[in-house]
């Protein structure tokens, strides 16, 4: 009996649902609508056309009301009158220039409902009336530039005072004394403070003057040009940069005597593009700082202490011993030539009809000019090695002869050369001024304000080297 019972109970709720989905679809009572005649839909569609008439013309109305009250508003427009019909506004009157006549047509599409502006403004042609407009239109700004007059006064004040502190900041030479000890450094520092307290009094005066949107107008126009300008200035900005760098590394100073890629002179000044070089012959040779940077540098200057080197080829039956120890002692007792290190001397190869030797000697560059010493040493050893009777061969060359030679007992005798031995080596001037630096010195002479060099290093440098 339990099983037919719970059967029982879910067949009841689907048959009361299908019972009333069944009254639903038949109601009771129902009546179909009964049909309207001609007369009475031509009536109704009437009435609803003569609604969506009066409709219109309350919103063209009220269109039109706005759009007048708005030209009314504005000095610009007062000649200016505007007529709407279904939605279609025509703009006819005098503009007192083209661009308050499009400013009145730009103004009148914006408003809701206007479907069409036609244009019919002419612009003023009275000479009178436009130079009314136009002196109204100056006594207005005229009028707001005094308005705002207080407050330029004091953003002008605010950067002043910007100013005037930058100033006493570029000024501090103390404090920039302690930050660093090089000229250039401090110079970097000075500028560098300037102008970031500068910028800073410009953005306090703009602020001020509530011009905030100019401070970010300015940033996006002063990276674009940025990046404009690095393309087409690249090598001078390039060159200023490897300057910048030069002058804090300082692998030279002026008076310095360096060679850079092949490029040998005394250093006279570098400028944030270039350094500038004197040659043996007193030319002035201008390199770029780039090339400076990235080139090969040797500086003869920075070590007081310099090598010689004396080549000389001695027969191949000559001693070899001997002839080192006399040329060692012939520099040795030389003015110029330093004990530490003492001089020495290598073979450094066999010829085809000599040994090569090579005799070294270091000269003190402070005291004695390298080219000179050098000079005299050449001299001094071939003196001595002739006196000792040591064989400097030339180099021999074998003649075969196709043909006997011709008689040569005609030839008139060759006169022979008075030889000298030379002075002593202690009545040479080897003295460090020489030519090359007296027009160095001349040249640093000269107010350089632009010369990274010049600063208190210069005061340190060597004293001038041949």
């Amino acid at each position: 009996m339990r099983y037919p019972l719970l059967v029982m109970l879910m067949i009841l709720p689907l048959v009361a649902s299908g019972a009333q989905g069944e009254l639903s679809q038949h109601p009771p009572d129902e009546t179909p609508p009964a049909a309207l005649s001609a007369d009475e839909a031509d009536r109704l569609a009437a009435q609803a056309s003569q609604a969506e008439a009066g409709e219109i013309a309350s919103e063209g109305a009220a269109l039109g009301e706005r759009l007048r009250a708005i030209l009314a508003a504005v000095t610009a427009f007062r000649d200016i009158r505007a007529e709407v019909t279904a939605g279609v506004v025509v703009l006819r009157g005098v503009a007192p220039s083209v661009a308050a006549a499009d400013d009145a047509v730009r103004m009148a599409e914006k408003l809701d409902g206007v479907l069409l502006v036609v244009n019919e403004i002419t612009v003023e042609k009275d000479l009178a009336r436009r130079l009314d407009n136009a002196w109204a239109a100056v006594r207005t700004r005229l009028q707001g530039a005094l308005g705002s007059l207080p407050l330029l006064l004091s953003a002008l004040l605010v950067f002043a005072g910007f100013w005037l502190a930058a100033r006493l900041l570029r000024d501090a030479d103390f404090l920039y004394r302690l930050l660093s000890s090089r000229t250039l450094l401090q110079n970097l520092l000075r500028q560098t403070v300037f102008v970031l307290v500068l910028l800073a009094g410009v953005v306090a005066a703009l602020l001020l003057m509530d011009a905030g949107a100019v401070i970010s107008t300015a940033l996006g126009a002063a990276g674009v040009v940025g990046i404009a300008l690095g393309f087409a200035f690249r090598n001078i900005v390039e060159n200023y940069l490897a300057g910048i760098l030069l002058a804090i590394r300082q692998p030279f100073r002026a008076r310095d005597v360096v060679d850079i890629d092949g490029s040998t002179g005394t250093v006279l000044r570098m400028t944030t593009s270039e350094t500038t070089l004197m040659d043996a012959d007193g030319n002035h040779l201008r390199l770029p700082n780039a090339l400076v940077f990235n080139g090969k540098v040797l500086n003869y200057t920075r070590n007081p202490l310099r090598r010689f080197t004396v080549a000389v080829g001695v027969g191949t039956n000559v001693e070899l011993d001997g002839a080192q120890e006399l040329a060692i002692a012939t520099l040795t007792r030389m003015n110029g030539v330093v004990d530490k290190p003492a001089p020495s001397a290598a073979v450094v190869g066999l010829g085809d009809s000599s040994v090569l030797l090579e005799i070294y000697g270091w000269v003190d560059q402070g005291t004695a000019n390298f080219a000179r010493v050098a000079s005299e040493a050449r001299r001094l050893v071939k003196t001595a090695f002739d006196e000792a009777g040591i064989d400097m061969p030339a180099p021999a060359y074998n003649l075969n002869l196709s043909a006997p030679p011709a008689d040569i007992s005609t030839l008139p005798p060759r006169s022979a050369a008075t030889v000298s031995a030379g002075p002593d080596p202690e009545e040479i001037d080897i003295s460090a001024a020489d030519d090359v630096a007296e027009q160095v010195e001349k040249e640093l002479a000269q107010p350089e304000s632009a010369d990274l060099l010049s600063s208190d290093a210069a005061e340190d440098a060597a004293p001038p080297r041949g």
